[in-house]
């Protein structure tokens, strides 16, 4: 499976080797830092190949 990454408007870049852990990952940095909450739609449609 091919690691993908979500790059925040803030700077951050979240880097995971799966969809899963990705989508927890950017979701728990949206809710912490922008109080956001995102769906696993959302982040998977931001998400690029590493």
């Amino acid at each position: 499976m091919a690691q993908k990454q979500v790059s925040c408007d803030c700077g951050k870049t979240i880097r995971e080797p799966s969809d899963e852990q990705l989508v927890k990952a950017v979701q728990q940095h949206a809710k912490e830092v922008h109080d956001m909450d995102l769906s696993r739609e959302q982040v998977l449609s931001m998400a690029e190949p590493v």
